[in-house]
């Protein structure tokens, strides 16, 4: 049985559809029944729990061959305490995996997790990684990914109504912009080899490096928006941006420290590109087959 964690987000719903689509025995984890539905479909067992919830996650670790294990990656915008929440969430997996002696462990990470503090969210992913490589006789695969191709999806609605992309990024820092079914199958991959022992990390550098400023660019050739650009925020119009979404102070915060350590490069990838670290799934794929259809439905709006 091989377990995966957050079956009904982005890099979760690859990983399971991967392995169910060879052939195994999968139990998804999510909150909500209704939104399992797709995978039991296909043979899954659907197992409902809260990601805090200890005994829970113990009953569904049990008998994993492997499990996938994952922070939310997206802030709950209403926090006030984003940091405890991501704590509680790391010590009902951690106690879940050794009440239930899993053996095997593949970890969605993030480029930064190397840093102790100041990359925003991305602080809870490095106690993640610390926390699991405490547990005794567990083998972790730690996937320190690059920036999610996804992310870019929120800037449909600045192009829908002012015919701009915008953000607090500088425009011409490069970004190993990787898209998630790419993180999904190594991630499913490496569950059914069990090809890693002890703790081990591998970057994923995504297809190639792109800064805002080109990303932008290829998305209004493909949307036929020629003249389509990025422009830089302040933090002052990010942070009132955000407010205005709905944002607590608290996460804004947070967002703005993960923008300046991108900013600065003190979020950066430690290996130099490779054909280990590069993944198949291009820019203009995901543009093509995931940023235009949903564009399109946005616009019908």
């Amino acid at each position: 049985m091989y377990v995966v964690t957050g079956a009904t987000g982005r890099t979760g719903s690859a990983v399971a559809n991967y392995l169910l689509d060879n052939g195994q025995p999968v139990r998804v984890i999510g909150r909500n029944l209704e939104r399992l539905t797709s995978f039991v479909r296909k043979g899954a067992e659907a197992f409902i729990s809260e990601p805090t919830d200890e005994a829970r996650l113990s009953e569904a670790f049990s008998g994993a061959e492997a499990v996938y294990v994952m922070l939310q990656p997206n802030y709950i915008i209403t926090s006030n305490d984003f940091r405890t929440y991501q704590k509680r969430v790391i010590n009902a997996i951690t106690f879940a995996l050794e009440q239930a002696e899993v053996k095997n462990v593949v970890s969605l990470s993030s480029w930064g997790a190397d840093k102790e503090k100041d990359t925003g969210s991305v602080t809870g992913l490095h106690l993640l990684e610390q926390r699991l490589n405490q547990i005794e006789q567990l083998n972790v695969l730690h996937l320190r990914s690059g920036y999610f191709m996804e992310n870019l999806l929120s800037q449909i609605k600045n192009i829908l109504f002012h015919d701009v992309a915008r953000g607090p990024f500088l425009p011409d820092v490069q970004f190993p912009m990787i898209a998630t079914r790419d993180i999904g199958r190594i991630a499913g991959e490496a569950m059914l080899k069990g090809n890693y022992q002890g703790r081990q990390i591998r970057e994923l550098h995504g297809s190639y490096d792109l800064s805002m400023s080109e990303a932008v660019v290829l998305i209004g050739k493909a949307i036929n928006k020629p003249n389509l650009s990025y422009i830089q925020q302040t933090e002052e119009e990010a942070r009132e941006e955000m407010r205005m979404d709905g944002f607590s102070e608290h996460i804004i915060g947070l967002v703005l420290e993960t923008t300046r350590s991108l900013n600065t490069k003190h979020i950066r990838m430690l290996e130099q590109r490779s054909f280990e670290n590069t993944t198949p799934t291009s820019f203009e794929t995901f543009i093509n087959e995931v940023f235009i259809p949903q564009y399109e439905k946005e616009a019908q709006i």
